[in-house]
């Protein structure tokens, strides 16, 4: 089943213009020429050279790690003599490909290709792609490469030390590793540019290299066709793909054009799995699905698209045998179609998304009986991440019974998960869902009960496994870390379940992300829009507005700041500048900090029913509220204090908006309790600031003082 349109409208990243030697401009590497069709168009592959100097039109990039070989891939659009030169520093090529190792794929139509291979399913006209099979290597050695026509170099001398891979480990050693997750990418707009900017920045800042490239499906939207490959994907990561493998999953929007059950098509084109086992693993002869190892960590791929999803099917069987033999100390699966999610999919609706439902029927329980840790997919354009989690097979999901551990997760919060060492079978699975690449984001109104964090935001998914620790960390499309998890695989540990685990709040906000940018008819997609309610027809104040706050302005707060009072300057509210409303005026605020934090104690009776509770507040721009330090409401802001992303333009007008808080009523008791709010300029130089805030029972339910009966006194 082909999944329901997505909402986003894609812009297509249209290559620079290849131009001609009388322009006087020089076309930049790998940079392709632009037919003028009179219709956007994906980005084109490089223009026919029957003349002159062969140019490179995708890549080259490494594919199929071994740990004594590796395939590098490239395109040119004319006939050359290949070859690839590589060595062990990037002024030190010594060693080069033969012409038996290299095979070469065409058209169908422009003659046959090298005995074995597939001719190119689609690809432009003079199309060659070259695939080099290179052997002998070294285990765990970087090797840097360049790409020749016999004697003439293809890739840029200027950057040669960016051309290089690094084999596997020998099998067996224990090695700490990186990994980049990207799911639902391939759209070529600005928002998969910018996540993919935010990864490589993070690599810069913290010295690292990654060891693999998974993505979990859909990177070539919105028909998985040759053009939307080479426009979608290629050309976006190409800094990237260069010297990291990208190991893939098969999505729908792929399978468009693409078969699984064949092996045929543009999918197929891109990559080179390992079929044979050769990478590690049991042979499964289908590119569609196959298994690697690096290090001590085990890497499954499924197909959850076209093939059979049956427990009876060729890959449940062969997902089996290979689980059997695995060895290490982790197993991590990815694919497409994810068994839970409540994003822009629904794991529960027979009607539209049966893959998903399959997948967590049939494929999860063989997956945790064989010890699988955990469990990537895309699909659902979300971020979700489970707890620890073991049998949740049931339709619709259910969380009781089937959570080991219901924490947060994150080793500065809650605390890690754990699980013994070793591939133990049903010790728990974290699953994740990293579908928030590129496309139109998503979400029902209620996340999946088996989800500890849904998150509304682009991004990808950055995983380090350091011996028999993995942290995970979700990169938004700013580059702010806004999920952060750990799972110890140490000893023995004894798993219960919980008869009752945590259950995640409803989600607040808007319930859909467009893609912003340029559509293809050149006007842009609207920012959505965000509305909230006004104050109920009835309320009572819980505190009066304009009541007295404690306020800290221009200072970063300690780490307690949201649970206690007593150390800061006092005011009355509204805090802010600039606009004539304000009682506590921050006249040095323009040009000097971004936010405020203010807090108070405030009084509940006994008895005060805690669904009414609300709050009341005019805002300008972004605010996040907590009370006794859990988060209760935000709006139009991201991450906290000076880590914040995606503030924008909201004006106060002196209206005061309604957030109910009755699903943060659990953290509230009786008697004495502390709110607090911290309050976001959309940028350093706004020319003013509003922050008033009051607390509501809605109705006539419990409290004290000051009813209402129309919103007129509170928004005059």
């Amino acid at each position: 089943m082909i999944c329901s349109a997505h909402s986003f409208i894609s812009l297509p990243i249209l290559a620079a213009l290849a131009f001609c030697s009388c322009s006087g401009k020089k076309e930049k590497y790998g940079e392709a020429k632009q037919e003028k069709t009179g219709e956007p168009a994906p980005l084109a592959e490089g223009a026919l050279s029957p003349s002159g100097p062969a140019r490179i039109s995708r890549g080259p990039y490494p594919q199929a790690a071994r740990a004594d070989g590796m395939h590098i891939v490239w395109r040119v659009r004319m006939e050359t003599q290949p070859v690839v030169r590589y060595g062990l520093t990037p002024d030190a090529l010594t060693l080069s490909t033969k012409p038996e190792d290299l095979k070469t794929r065409r058209p169908a139509a422009e003659g046959p290709s090298t005995p074995g291979a597939n001719p190119l399913a689609a690809a432009p006209a003079e199309t060659r792609q070259h695939e080099a099979q290179l052997s002998g290597l070294k285990p765990d050695t970087r090797y840097y490469y360049a790409i020749y026509d016999g004697e003439t170099r293809l890739t840029p001398e200027a950057e040669a030390g960016t051309f290089y891979f690094q084999t596997l480990p020998s099998p067996g050693t224990a090695r700490p590793l990186l990994l980049w997750v990207v799911g639902d990418s391939g759209t070529g707009n600005k928002v998969q540019a910018k996540v993919h900017n935010a990864f490589r920045d993070w690599l810069a800042k913290e010295n690292r290299t990654p060891d693999a490239y998974l993505h979990v499906g859909d990177m070539a939207y919105n028909s998985g066709l040759d053009s939307e490959f080479q426009g979608y994907f290629f050309q976006t990561y190409e800094t990237t793909l260069r010297n990291t493998v990208c190991w893939p999953a098969f999505g729908n929007h792929e399978g468009r054009n693409s078969k699984g059950t064949t092996g045929i098509g543009p999918y197929f084109d891109a990559y080179i799995a390992p079929t044979a086992g050769e990478s590690g693993g049991v042979p499964s002869g289908s590119e569609g699905y196959y298994s690697f190892d690096i290090g001590r960590v085990h890497f499954i791929s499924l197909n959850s698209f076209d093939v059979s999803r049956s427990p009876d099917g060729a890959m449940a069987q062969w997902l089996k045998a290979d689980l059997e033999r695995a060895k290490g100390d982790w197993i991590i699966t990815f694919f497409h179609h994810p068994p839970y999610t409540k994003g822009s999919h629904d794991s529960d609706d027979l009607k539209k998304d049966k893959e998903l439902i399959e997948m967590r029927e049939n494929i999860q329980p063989i997956l945790e009986s064989g010890g699988v840790d955990l469990v990537l997919s895309g699909h659902s354009h979300i971020y979700e991440r489970s707890m620890l989690i073991d049998g949740a097979y049931a339709t619709p999901t259910v969380s009781e019974n089937v959570v080991f551990q219901d924490g947060d997760g994150d080793p500065n919060g809650g605390g890690p998960y754990k699980k013994s060492a070793g591939i133990k079978p049903n010790e728990g699975t974290l699953a994740i869902v990293a579908g928030h690449g590129g496309a139109s984001l998503g979400h029902k109104k209620v996340p999946s009960p088996v989800m500890r964090v849904s998150i509304l935001e682009f991004g990808s998914l950055l995983l380090d496994i350091k011996g028999d620790t993995l942290n995970g960390q979700m990169l938004n499309e700013d580059g702010l870390m806004r999920d952060h998890f750990q799972l110890i695989k140490r000893g023995e540990v004894a798993q219960q379940r919980i008869a009752k685990p945590w259950m995640p709040r409803p989600f607040s906000g808007p319930t859909k992300i467009a893609v912003p940018g340029p559509s293809p008819d050149g006007s842009r997609v609207p920012e959505p829009k965000k509305s909230f309610p006004l104050l109920p027809p009835q309320f009572i104040e819980v505190f009066p507005k304009n009541d007295t706050w404690e306020y800290l302005a221009g200072e970063k707060p300690d780490a307690n700041w949201r649970s206690t009072t007593g150390t800061w300057k006092k005011g009355a509210a509204g805090f802010g500048y600039g606009d004539g409303d304000d009682v506590t005026k921050l006249d040095d605020m323009r040009g000097n900090y971004q936010y405020l934090c203010i807090r108070r104690e405030f009084e509940i009776k006994e008895g005060t029913d805690m669904s009414k509770l609300g709050l009341a507040i005019a805002y300008d721009d972004g605010f996040v509220c907590y009370l006794n330090g859990h988060e209760a409401a935000r709006a139009n802001v991201n991450g906290s204090l000076d880590k914040t992303s995606g503030v924008k333009n909201h004006e106060a007008d002196r209206k005061f908006e309604h957030f109910s808080l009755k699903d943060a009523a659990q953290h509230l008791k009786p008697g004495r309790n502390i709110i607090a709010i911290e309050i976001h300029n959309d940028e350093l130089k706004s020319s003013d600031l509003t922050l008033n805030p009051f607390l509501i029972l809605s109705g006539d339910g419990g409290g004290t003082a000051n009813k209402h009966k129309d919103t007129e006194a509170a928004n005059d």
